[in-house]
C-alpha cells in the first residue's frame, strides 16, 4: 500500500539563486528565415557573412509556414523569425497566428514587398514585432535583428529566473534545509491518505529536550550537528514505510502506519528513547539525549489530519511537563479542557461586538532608505471587561470560525478610514499616507464587501490617503478564482492590494503572475532569524527577488533590530514595520506622533 509512503519531489538538495543557476543566452543567436525565394537565402548568407563567420548569427531557412513550424518545434533556441507574407502552403499571416502556440516570447519580423499601411497594421495586429520592406536594407535588418534578439533573450532569462525562484520557494516551503527532511505539509498529506483509506496509524510528536541547552551553551553549529546526529538515530528505528519530518528546530513528527494499539506504539517509543544519545566529541560529551514524545492513534477517529497532529503536539507538551525524563504521553480527549474556555471566549466575543469593546491600534510603516513614515497598518484589539487587553491571536481565529469576523472586519475598516480622515484634516502636511487593513476570506467571499468598499468611496472619506487591503495566501487558496475576481474589482477602484505573511504557505505561487498585487509582505517568522538562520536569509532573498521580478514592493514585518534593518536594506527591501520603529499604538499615541513630526 503506497498511499502512506509519499515520495519526496525531486528538488535540488542545495539551493541556488538566479546568479548561479540561470543559463546565459545561446551563442550564436538562431534566426529562422521563412520565404519561398531561394535567392533570398544566398543574399542573406552573402550580405551577413561577417555576422555569420563571427557566430553572432546562425540562419535556418524554411520555404513556408508549415516547414517553419516543424523547424521551430525541433529548435527551441530560435530567437527571431524573418517571414514573408505571401507563400505557398501556409503563408506568413497564418504563421503569425501560430507562433504564440509554439513560444509566446518568440518575435517575428515581417519582411515583405507589400509594405502598405494596411498590411503593416494587419501584421502588427496579428503579433508581428516589426515590419521591413523589400528590397531589404541590410543595415536596417541587422539593427532590427539585434534589437529583437535582445528583447527575446531578456524575456526568456526573466522567465527562467522566475521559474528558478518558484522552485526555490517550493523547496524551502516543503523541506527542511538542514536535514533534508520533509516538513509538516508532507506529514499531513500522509495522514490524510491514511484516514481516507481507513488505515491504522500512529502520529508521534517528538521533541529533543536538550537542544536548547546545546544551542545556548555551545552555539548554533554544534546544535545543528546534534540535530543531524539525532535524525540519523531516529531513522535507525524506522521501517521503510515510516515517515519522518522536521517541524521545528527541536521538534519532529513521525507518521507510523499499521500501528493499532498503545502497546505497539509504546514499544516503538521506548526504542526511540533508547536510541538517543547526546554525543559531541568536540566537547567530550556523551550522555542520554532526553526526549519527550506525544502520541495520537488513529483510533481517535478524527476526520482531519490537522487534528491528529494537534493531538500529538498537545500530548508532547504534556510529556514535557512531567517531572521525569524521556516521557511518552498518549493523547487523551480530557486534555481538551481548553476547549471549554474557548466556548466562553466565543460568547464573550459576541457580547464584545455588541458593547463596542474593540479598539483599532495602528502600527507605523517606514521607508527603509530614509526611515520616513509612509503609512500605518490597522490592527484590532479587544479591551475585555474582565480579562483586559486581549491580543488578536487569541480571538481572530475564533472570529473567523464563528463568522463574527464579518461585522468585526467591517467595523475596523470603517473606523480606521474615519480616523485616518480626521488625522488627514488635522495634519494635512504629513499626508499622503497609506492605511493598510487586513481582510479575511469570509469578508471577501461571504459578505457584500464590494458594496461596503463602494459605500466608503462614495462618502469621500478616502480623499488624501491611499487604502491598502491585505490578504493572506490561505485566503487566496480557499477560492482562487473568486478572490481574484474581487481583487480585480478592488483594483479598478484604485485600492492597492497586499499579500500578507508571504512565505508561510506554498500553494499560491502559480497565481502570483496573474494577480493584480502591489505589495508583498514577508512574515516576521523569517525576519526574526534573518541574521542568525541561513534558511531565513535564503527565503527572504528569494522572496524579494521574486517580488521585484513581478514589480511588487516589499514590506518586512516584525523588524526589531538595526542589524535586521541593514540586512533588509542591502537586499533591496523597500519598507518595514515592527518594534524597532514602534509597536501598534492607540489613537492618542498616533496623534502625539503626528504632533511630534509637525
Amino acid at each position: 500500500m503506497n498511499y502512506f509512503s509519499a515520495q519526496s519531489p525531486s528538488y535540488p538538495t542545495q539551493l541556488q539563486l538566479y546568479s548561479d543557476s540561470v543559463a546565459m543566452p545561446f551563442t550564436p543567436a538562431y534566426i529562422l528565415v521563412v520565404d519561398d525565394e531561394t535567392e533570398l537565402q544566398r543574399l542573406i548568407e552573402r550580405r551577413l557573412k561577417p555576422q555569420i563567420e563571427t557566430r553572432e548569427f546562425e540562419f535556418l531557412f524554411a520555404n513556408n509556414g508549415i516547414d517553419a513550424l516543424d523547424i521551430l518545434r525541433s529548435n527551441p533556441h530560435i530567437c527571431v523569425i524573418l517571414t514573408d507574407l505571401n507563400m505557398p502552403g501556409m503563408d506568413g499571416w497564418a504563421l503569425l497566428e501560430q507562433l504564440p502556440k509554439i513560444d509566446p516570447l518568440l518575435k517575428a519580423v515581417v519582411v515583405s514587398a507589400y509594405g502598405d499601411i494596411q498590411n503593416i497594421r494587419t501584421a502588427m495586429n496579428r503579433g508581428a514585432f516589426d515590419f521591413l520592406t523589400k528590397p531589404i536594407n541590410f543595415k536596417d535588418l541587422i539593427v532590427t535583428i539585434r534589437k529583437t534578439i535582445h528583447i527575446v533573450t531578456n524575456s526568456r532569462l526573466q522567465k527562467q529566473e522566475l521559474k528558478v525562484a518558484v522552485e526555490n520557494l517550493q523547496y524551502l516551503a516543503l523541506y527542511d534545509k538542514l536535514t533534508g527532511l520533509p516538513n509538516q505539509n508532507h506529514v499531513l498529506e500522509c495522514i490524510r491518505s491514511a484516514v481516507d483509506n481507513q488505515v491504522d496509524f500512529a502520529v508521534f510528536y517528538l521533541a529533543l529536550d536538550r537542544f536548547k541547552a546545546i544551542r545556548y551553551g555551545y552555539g548554533k553549529t554544534l546544535a545543528e550537528k546534534f540535530v543531524i546526529q539525532e535524525v540519523e538515530r531516529i531513522k535507525s528505528c524506522l521501517q521503510p514505510c515510516d515517515i519522518l519530518a522536521r517541524i521545528w528546530k527541536d521538534e519532529f513528527v513521525l507518521f507510523l502506519p499499521n500501528i493499532k494499539s498503545e502497546i505497539v506504539a509504546l514499544d516503538k517509543a521506548s526504542k526511540l528513547h533508547q536510541a538517543f544519545k547526546l554525543f559531541l566529541p568536540e566537547r567530550r560529551i556523551t550522555a542520554s539525549g532526553n526526549t519527550s514524545i506525544g502520541i495520537a492513534l488513529s483510533s481517535l477517529l478524527y476526520e482531519q489530519a490537522e487534528d491528529f497532529l494537534r493531538a500529538a503536539d498537545t500530548a508532547m507538551h504534556y510529556a514535557r511537563m512531567q517531572s521525569h525524563k524521556n516521557c511518552t504521553v498518549f493523547f487523551n480527549p480530557e486534555m481538551q479542557v481548553a476547549v471549554l474556555n474557548r466556548l466562553q471566549l466565543e460568547s464573550d466575543l459576541e457580547i464584545g461586538l455588541e458593547n463596542q469593546e474593540f479598539q483599532v491600534y495602528y502600527q507605523p510603516i517606514y521607508k527603509l532608505k530614509n526611515k520616513s513614515l509612509v503609512g500605518f497598518e490597522a490592527l484590532v484589539r479587544w479591551q475585555h471587561p474582565s480579562r483586559g487587553l486581549i491580543p488578536p491571536s487569541d480571538f481572530i481565529p475564533l472570529a473567523e470560525e464563528t463568522g463574527l469576523i464579518i461585522p468585526l472586519g467591517e467595523w475596523v475598516l470603517r473606523e480606521s478610514c474615519r480616523q485616518f480622515s480626521c488625522w488627514k484634516n488635522q495634519f494635512p502636511e504629513q499626508f499622503p499616507l497609506s492605511l493598510s487593513v487586513n481582510l479575511s476570506g469570509l469578508q471577501i467571499l461571504k459578505s457584500d464587501f464590494s458594496g461596503l468598499i463602494d459605500n466608503i468611496i462614495e462618502s469621500n472619506i478616502l480623499e488624501g490617503f491611499s487604502l491598502k487591503l491585505e490578504i493572506t495566501e490561505s485566503i487566496l487558496m480557499e477560492n482562487p478564482e473568486a478572490v481574484t475576481q474581487y481583487m480585480n474589482q478592488f483594483k479598478s477602484r484604485k485600492i492597492q492590494l497586499v499579500i500578507d505573511d508571504f512565505g508561510t504557505g506554498y500553494s499560491c505561487l502559480s497565481y502570483l503572475q496573474s494577480l493584480p498585487l502591489d505589495t508583498l509582505k514577508i512574515d516576521r517568522s523569517f525576519i526574526i532569524n534573518i541574521n542568525s538562520n541561513p534558511k531565513s536569509l535564503d527565503i527572504i532573498k528569494t522572496l524579494i527577488t521574486l517580488a521585484h521580478s513581478l514589480n511588487l514592493d516589499v514590506v518586512a514585518e516584525g523588524v526589531e533590530t538595526e542589524e535586521q534593518i541593514n540586512t533588509l536594506n542591502y537586499l533591496g527591501c523597500e519598507y518595514a514595520q515592527g518594534y524597532y520603529f514602534s509597536p501598534p499604538i492607540n489613537v492618542d499615541k498616533v496623534t502625539r506622533l503626528f504632533q511630534k513630526n509637525s
